[in-house]
C-alpha cells in the first residue's frame, strides 16, 4: 500500500480567520477507501507549502451544509518533513488541476526526489 500525502488549498480557510491546522483539518470531499493511506496532510496557501500535519484520526461530518465531507485529529509533522516537502514545493504543487482544493501525490515521489 502506497503512503500518500493530502495536498490541500488552504487561503480560504486562512481568510477566514482559521489558523493552519483548523484551515488544513477539514472540511474536505474524500473518497474513504484513501483515509487509511494518507500519511501526511499539507496545507498550501497560494502556491506555497506552508504547514503540515499527520492524522491520526479520520470524521465524517455527519450534518449540515458538509454532509460527508471528511475532517482529522492529527498533529503538527516533524519540522525536517515540513522542510522535505517545502524543498519539492514546485512538484507537488503541480499535482492541482484546475479549481481543485485538494490533491495527492505519494510520500515515494518525494523520497524519489530527495536522494
Amino acid at each position: 500500500m502506497k503512503e500518500e500525502i493530502l495536498l490541500l488549498k488552504i487561503h480560504n480557510g486562512l481568510k477566514d480567520g482559521k489558523n493552519y491546522y483548523e484551515a488544513t483539518r477539514g472540511n474536505w470531499k474524500i473518497n474513504k477507501k484513501r483515509l487509511e493511506t494518507i500519511q501526511y496532510a499539507v496545507g498550501i496557501n497560494r502556491g506555497k507549502i506552508v504547514c503540515a500535519f499527520e492524522p491520526s484520526e479520520w470524521m465524517t461530518i455527519e450534518e449540515g451544509a458538509d454532509i460527508g465531507r471528511k475532517r482529522f485529529i492529527g498533529k503538527e509533522a516533524p519540522s525536517d518533513i515540513l522542510k522535505t516537502f517545502q524543498e519539492n514545493e514546485k512538484f507537488l504543487v503541480e499535482k492541482f488541476g484546475n479549481a481543485q482544493s485538494l490533491a495527492y501525490s505519494y510520500l515515494d515521489d518525494i523520497k524519489v526526489l530527495t536522494e
